[in-house]
């Protein structure tokens, strides 16, 4: 299903089969494609190989790919529910095992596993190894007692090395590795490969509206204003990367909790409520593009009735460009837009396409939220899914208001929000049977801007009822039954064959690699543009350099989104640069594979310990009692 490895990853396969190292590879190359490789060389009984830094969706991932592969001795999982004394029983039938950390440590510590008939240990997520502590301690305990078994580890989060002092060293020091393979997208051999059959790719930039350019410009000045006065609370934060363009990257959570969470306690009120507000507003960014213009105000108005209920008092909203912002949001639900939103020009955009070509449609989009809309716009319209959006929030809270603003309308000659198609307020109609069961629970605003925005469920959390809307199309409209993963959102029509697929959020990490093998799309919708997919999408196009692939790109022009996607290109490509001069320059000891006495790392006091023995390094001994 995979199909063959390309010529790049042919020889990124057999650089590291031939010696033991750390490989780095571009975000979305397909480390996964190269590690089921080395799967199926070793899923045999002459051979046991442990995988480390794995989980349960991803281990039945890889064991699918070999089944249907034709491998008859197949990857099997050790956990909690094979008793030990069957454990030594499992690792001496070979293949390669899934063993959780826990299990492996103690099975070293009490010889349970035959360590000396390990061929090797291939490491997932290599990254990772520092910050996990078991499996860098699996790792020495291996070498301590196999001096012949390999080490192959592997990630695709170049970024993730960028900061600290001596990452990548003290990442291949806790491997015991002592090569590093790096393969950044513009290595040359990948070039040439990707080049040669890529995909026709369409751009697409839709213009911001007015009122969403005013509202953008209102957030970014409100976010440079709290970070200032972070920086002048906090002098000894670092400027570089507290700026504006930082800021917008996914990776900011991470970066202030590395400066302020060992000091979170020491930290006064105001410190505590910029990096609060700074949550906030980063989420007001995410949804003024993702989302459509009832869902931003909706937001916005829990944000205020939040401020009154609680009492919690944040600055910006009484600055000028918070009324601006206010002011504007509340102009593109109330009155008639000035432009078409991205929502409808990229529907109206799919039906055109589709009406004319032959072959499956496959839309990405970023959440399960705006996978609903799609499906809604398809199916109906935009006019129609905004009006049910409007009637089932912010038309419920304000119905009231509603008819006494329409009272005083007719005397003042003001308007009331957009009617329907036949001048009537859109009828609300009963809830019908609950939403999917994937449906992500509603959470508050408190619960959504204090998560990370890595946590799907917290970026995209519901302040209302519009998540109502997701899945009530299953009860008017025939679902097709396609055999896909849980996670898709299945075709919503059948000339052609159309699918819509969220790209975060995901229960099975390779979900969407699932279902772009299985339905074989000719047309490829981005929505939304993620890096790692946009990659996969052409390993996909090289590996069939005979079928037709072209790929629509839709994104905002001028705007916050599309500066996000340019910044992640841009930190993976310095990433990339700082590994190679990394590199170039680094100091490895010939015995930092441990397969000689000589390495220091692996010295271990085997004394027994004594009673009587001072183990204070300074000072004189003390007695017990005195």
């Amino acid at each position: 299903m995979a199909g063959p490895l390309l010529e790049f990853e042919t020889e990124m396969f057999l650089s590291l089969f031939g010696s033991d190292g750390l490989l780095v590879a571009a975000e979305g190359m397909g480390i996964d494609r190269i590690l089921l490789q080395f799967m199926r060389v070793y899923s045999e009984e002459g051979s046991l190989v442990l995988l480390l830094n794995t989980t349960t969706p991803e281990q039945e991932y890889f064991t699918e790919q070999l089944r249907l592969e034709g491998v008859t001795h197949l990857p099997r999982t050790v956990t909690s529910d094979v008793q030990s004394a069957e454990r030594y029983n499992v690792y001496t039938q070979g293949g390669v095992l899934f063993v959780t950390s826990r299990i492996l440590v103690v099975d070293f510590l009490t010889d349970r596993i035959p360590a000396h008939l390990i061929t090797g240990i291939l490491v997932y997520r290599a990254h990772k190894i520092i910050e996990s502590c078991q499996e860098a301690f699996i790792l020495r305990l291996f070498r301590q007692k196999n001096k012949t078994g390999f080490i192959k580890a592997f990630t695709d989060k170049a970024t993730a090395f960028s900061s600290g002092f001596c990452q990548v060293e003290r990442v291949m020091r806790n491997l015991f590795v002592k090569k590093l393979y790096l393969w950044p997208r513009f290595q040359a051999s990948v070039n040439t490969a990707l080049d040669r059959h890529k995909p026709e790719v369409v751009e697409l930039h839709v213009s911001l509206t007015p009122a969403m350019r005013a509202i953008q410009s209102s957030i970014l000045d409100i976010m440079s204003a709290c970070l200032k006065e972070l920086k002048r609370y906090n002098p000894t934060l670092e400027a570089e990367d507290l700026s504006l363009e930082n800021t917008l990257g996914s990776s900011f959570d991470k970066t202030i909790r590395h400066y302020l969470d060992p000091l979170w306690h020491q930290l006064g009120a105001k410190t505590k409520a910029l990096v609060q507000d700074l949550k906030v507003l980063r989420v007001l960014l995410l949804y003024l593009t993702q989302y459509d213009c009832v869902t931003f105000l909706n937001l916005l108005e829990s944000l205020r009735s939040s401020q009154k209920i609680f009492g919690s008092n944040s600055g910006w909203l009484f600055l000028d460009s918070s009324t601006s912002m206010f002011m504007n949001a509340r102009g593109r639900v109330y009155r008639i837009p000035e432009s078409k939103k991205k929502l409808k020009v990229g529907a109206e955009a799919e039906k055109q396409k589709s009406s004319s070509v032959l072959g499956a449609v496959l839309i990405c989009a970023s959440d399960d939220r705006t996978c609903a809309q799609l499906q809604q716009c398809i199916r109906h319209s935009p006019e129609w899914m905004l009006n049910r959006l409007y009637a089932r929030t912010i038309g419920k809270r304000d119905s009231a208001a509603a008819a006494a603003f329409e009272l005083d309308s007719h005397k003042k000659g003001k308007g009331w929000p957009q009617k329907g198609a036949k001048g009537k307020e859109p009828a609300q109609k009963k809830t019908t049977k609950s939403t999917k069961s994937k449906k992500r629970p509603s959470l508050t605003l408190t619960q959504m801007v204090g998560k990370e925005e890595t946590d799907e469920a917290a970026v995209t959390g519901s302040t209302g009822d519009e998540d109502e809307l997701m899945g009530e199309e299953e009860e008017e409209e025939e679902e097709l039954k396609l055999d896909l993963s849980s996670d898709a959102y299945y075709g919503v029509l059948k000339e052609p064959l159309i699918v819509i697929h969220p790209l975060k959020g995901l229960t099975d990490p390779h979900s969407l690699t699932r279902v772009l093998h299985e339905v074989e799309p000719s047309f490829v919708v981005l929505y939304d543009a993620e890096l790692s997919f946009v990659r996969q999408l052409e390993i996909y196009k090289a590996s069939r350099p005979g079928k037709t692939l072209r790929v629509y790109f839709l994104i905002y022009g001028g705007s916050t989104e599309e500066q996000k996607y340019l910044t992640a290109l841009s930190k993976e490509k310095k990433a990339f640069e700082h590994l190679i001069r990394e590199k170039a320059t680094m100091v490895i000891p010939e015995e930092r594979e441990g397969r000689e006495d000589t390495n220091l790392d692996l010295a271990r006091n085997l004394e027994p310990a004594n009673a009587t023995t001072n183990t204070r390094k300074a000072g004189m001994f003390l007695p017990l009692s005195f």
